[in-house]
């Protein structure tokens, strides 16, 4: 059987943050039953489920601690019931401060799930009301106890910088304070003014690059002495906790989605959902991309240099029966003549100095 992750999204929130432009909504809760029955026919429908085994599990959104626990444990079975679940899976839901208590995490602890990613983004509460939280450092805190006494020992924490009005100093209080819960991963995201959020039509006061690069500098460093190692550009683990999921998406893995909006990537081809939820309910199919070898092969470049460990030169010939070299040769002399990309015991990757300006190196490898 092959390994196979799946994603679930869960498009509900309580309210849109100023800065998220991701598919959900707060004013669609009339339909959260309607939803949950969809989602759970597609579960059902997916073809050839049985010639996976199911590794890790994710559960995102929105916000999936807003809907009522009830539908994450019909979701829950509903995969147990059509794949094969791997003893070691790694089941990770996505919960906001203030929108679950100590009983529903221990429901979802009791339906399998063993992993939770808090948004904290901000130990600052003048940051959060900024960034239309609707939580406050309290909450969260009172959250993560809440998970801790249900019997979570995977804990993950999403962190920004970069924010309106922050300063290094701010920042590193947020980094502070989150290090002394004793999270075992921390994910730090520089701030992203998308097109049609709140944000974009607001004058910020942002950090100019310089300071972004400074934040980002801190958070590598003190992170790494309080025992947190950088595994990607963004995230941050202690041994044995790195993100399993997340790891699928940089090593090109297979992996299942699905929900409004979600996305699949199955037998070398691209699966898109539906993003918009009321046509997603009455079973508008998804958009399927074959895409070309080329487009793969640059996908698994891009992709697998966002990572510390980078791409295995084996990993490539196998799985495209090509030599790197003979793909992207002139573009790998191009960085390792500048001193941006290394090459050691087989594995390719980006020096650790130049993966918060990786972007300029990583579109070499888009064809």
């Amino acid at each position: 059987m092959k390994n196979l992750g799946i994603y679930v999204h869960v498009p509900f929130c309580v309210k849109k943050c100023n800065y998220c432009d991701f598919n959900s909504y707060s004013d669609i809760w009339e339909y959260e039953d309607a939803y949950f029955d969809a989602l759970i026919g597609e579960i059902k429908k997916m073809s050839g489920a049985e010639q996976y085994c199911v590794d890790t599990i994710y559960i995102g959104g929105g916000t999936p601690s807003a809907v009522r626990p009830e539908n994450i444990i019909r979701v829950m079975s509903t995969i147990g019931e059509q794949f094969a679940i791997a003893e070691s899976c790694e089941i990770t839901i996505e919960c906001n401060p203030a929108t679950v208590d100590f009983e529903g995490f221990r429901r979802y602890r009791a339906s399998g799930i063993n992993r939770v990613s808090m948004g904290l983004q901000s130990a600052n509460g003048e940051e959060l009301l900024r960034l239309g939280r609707i939580h406050t450092l309290g909450d969260f805190e009172n959250s993560f106890n809440d998970a801790r006494r249900a019997g979570f020992t995977n804990i993950s924490l999403d962190l920004m910088f970069g924010l309106p009005d922050q300063t290094p100093d701010k920042w590193q209080k947020t980094l502070s304070r989150a290090a002394e819960f004793g999270a075992e991963h921390i994910s730090c995201y520089a701030l992203t003014v998308e097109e049609n959020t709140p944000f974009s039509k607001m004058k910020l006061n942002l950090p100019d690059d310089d300071t972004q690069r400074e934040m980002y500098d801190l958070a590598v460093d003190f992170l790494e002495k309080h025992g947190y190692a950088r595994y990607e550009i963004s995230n941050f683990a202690r041994r044995g906790c790195k993100s399993r999921h997340n790891l699928k998406y940089w090593r090109l893995d297979e992996y299942a989605g699905f929900g409004a909006g979600a996305h699949s990537f199955l037998n070398g081809k691209r699966l898109a959902n539906e993003a918009s939820v009321l046509k997603y309910i009455s079973g508008a199919p998804p958009e399927c991309t074959d895409e070309s070898g080329e487009d793969l092969m640059s996908e698994f470049m891009f992709l697998g240099l966002r990572t510390s460990e980078g791409v295995a030169e084996s990993d490539f010939s196998e799985r495209f029966m090509r030599g790197v070299d003979s793909v992207f040769g002139d573009i790998l002399k191009k960085n390792e003549n500048v001193g941006a990309i290394a090459r050691k015991n087989g594995r390719i990757f980006i020096k650790p100095e130049f993966l918060y300006v990786s972007n300029s190196i990583l579109c070499d490898f888009v064809k």
